[in-house]
C-alpha cells in the first residue's frame, strides 16, 4: 500500500484513475462481488412485477414474484477469474493517459491531486494484493500450496476484503463529491495554449 501511495501522490490522481477504476471493476467481477451481483440482479428480477404493477397504480402485495433468474451455485473456475481480473486491469492501464496539458507537477495545477493519488494509489495496491491473496486461497484449496518464496509471500497476504466494500463505497462518493462542486468549473474552463 505504500508503494501505491508513494506512486499515487508522485503522479496524481488523474495519473492513475483510470487503473483505480478499472481495478475496483475487476475486483467487484472476478473476486468479491460475483454472488452479490447475481443477488442483485435476481432481486431485480423477482421485484419487477411488483414494480410494474406499482408504477401502474395497482396493489403491489397482489402480484406475485418471478422465479431467480440466476443460480447462486453458478461458479466460474479461479483460472478464467483470474486472467479476467489482469485483463481488466490491463486494459485501464491501457487507456490511462494524460492530458498533453497536464504536465510538470500535480500539485501546481490541482492542490488536492497528491492527497486523492495517495488514497487511489494505496486503494489499487490494496485491491490487488488482497485479490492476489483470495485467489491465492483458493488455488491452496484446490491444488495444495506452492513452494517457498512466492507461496510463503501470498500466504503472509492478509484478508482485508470485509473492509474493502466500505473503501470502494468511500472512493466513489469522494470522486462523486469532487465532480459535483468541480463541474462549473471544467465547463468555464477555457481552452489551453497552442504550443
Amino acid at each position: 500500500m505504500a508503494l501505491g501511495a508513494y506512486i499515487g501522490h508522485m503522479r496524481g490522481v488523474r495519473a492513475i484513475l483510470t487503473v483505480a477504476l478499472g481495478t475496483i471493476a475487476a475486483y467487484l467481477v472476478c473476486v468479491q462481488g460475483g454472488d452479490q451481483i447475481v443477488q442483485v440482479i435476481n432481486r431485480i428480477w423477482q421485484n419487477s412485477p411488483k414494480l410494474v404493477a406499482f408504477a401502474a397504480g395497482q396493489d403491489p402485495g397482489a402480484v406475485s414474484v418471478f422465479d431467480p433468474l440466476l443460480t447462486t451455485d453458478l461458479q466460474v473456475p479461479l483460472f478464467f477469474r483470474f486472467i479476467f481480473f489482469i485483463a481488466l486491469v490491463a486494459i485501464s492501464w491501457f487507456f490511462n493517459k494524460r492530458s498533453k496539458w497536464y504536465g510538470g507537477s500535480p500539485a501546481k495545477h490541482e492542490p488536492l491531486a497528491p492527497i486523492l493519488g495517495i488514497f487511489s494509489g494505496a486503494l489499487t495496491a490494496l485491491l490487488w494484493a488482497n485479490a492476489a491473496g483470495l485467489f491465492y486461497d483458493e488455488y491452496v484449496n484446490v491444488m495444495g500450496p506452492l513452494g517457498y518464496p512466492v507461496g510463503t509471500v501470498l500466504a503472509s497476504l492478509p484478508d482485508v476484503s470485509q473492509f474493502i466494500p466500505s473503501l470502494i463505497l468511500v472512493f466513489i462518493l469522494v470522486l462523486v463529491l469532487i465532480l459535483v462542486f468541480y463541474m462549473p468549473r471544467i465547463l468555464t474552463v477555457p481552452e489551453p495554449p497552442k504550443r
